[in-house]
Formats: C-alpha cells, structure tokens, sequence
C-alpha cells in the first residue's frame, strides 16, 4: 500500500511541476504579447522583428511541456493508480482532487486557475494587438488611395468590424 501512495504522490509532484512550467511559460509569453503592443504603438520595426524568434522560442517550450504532459497521462493510465482513464489534462485535476485535499493547499487547482487566467489575458491581448495591426494597415490604405484619388469612408458595423464605403 505505501509503494502505490509514494507512486501516487510522485506522479503528483510531476503534474504540479508540468503545471508551474505551464505558468511561467505563458506568463512570459503574456508579457511578451504586452510588450508588442508597445512596440506597435512605439512603431519600432526592428525591435518587434527581434521578438519573434523569442516568441517562437517560448511556443516551442509550451510545446515540449504539452508533450510532457501527454506523457505523464500515458504514464498515469498505465499505472492502473486510478479507474478513471485520463484523456485529457482536465481529467488530472479530477484524478489528484484528493492529493490536493491532503495537501492543505489545493495546489494543483490553483496553478490550474492561474494557468486559464494567463491564457484568457494572452488571447485578449494578441486581440488588441491584431485590432491596432488592423487599424494601421487601414490607415495606409486610406493614404495609398488618398493619392491615387479615390476616397473611401470607414464605418464600424454592428459586430465592431470595419465597413469601407467608397465614394
């Protein structure tokens, strides 16, 4: 019985720390996603074309953790520790709900609730990063066809996506 319980409590260590790498990669893409909006509104070219690579660095790191966590389910279901077969990360907050009981601290479904947080924040924020994007490429067409004479007019409709009306 105490080999299962140490089992069991390592396969739990391992899914806190999957989740802790989770949250700090998406905090640091978070706060990569802020400082593009800066460079944007900064209108620095250079500075945003050298935080791609990063960007696509920190994807790449979530990447490997999403197979770590695949892993681990893989791992878990041969395990046989719990009935339950655990198909997707949802499934291990369900499956260590006692472990984060006995914890004192229910760790597990705390960093799961930062960790939604974090993606709800990046994903408003890439928004307001491809809304200005939009804004400016609107911009430089209106100048574009400012000198070549045809005019057009920008109204919003009523899903706040830009109509053009040319005149």
């Amino acid at each position: 019985m105490d080999d299962r319980r140490d089992e069991l409590k390592l396969y739990y260590q391992s899914t806190l720390t999957v989740w802790e790498g989770f949250c700090q990669l998406h905090r640091e893409l978070y706060d990569l996603t802020c400082d593009e909006y800066l460079t944007l509104l900064e209108s620095d070219v250079e500075k945003l074309e050298s935080m791609l690579p990063i960007k696509e660095e920190l994807i790449r790191k979530i990447g490997e953790l999403e197979k770590e966590r695949a892993d681990l389910i893989d791992a878990l279901n041969g395990s046989r520790l719990f009935t339950l077969q655990i198909e997707r990360a949802g499934d291990l907050l369900t499956v260590f709900a006692a472990e984060d009981r006995e914890s004192g601290v229910p760790a597990l479904r705390n960093l799961n609730t930062l960790l939604l947080d974090i993606i709800h924040k990046i994903q408003d924020q890439n928004k307001k990063n491809q809304q200005f994007l939009n804004k400016a490429m609107l911009s430089l067409r209106d100048i574009k066809n400012g000198f070549t004479g045809k005019k057009q007019y920008t109204t919003y409709g009523a899903d706040g996506q830009t109509r053009a009306l040319h005149k």
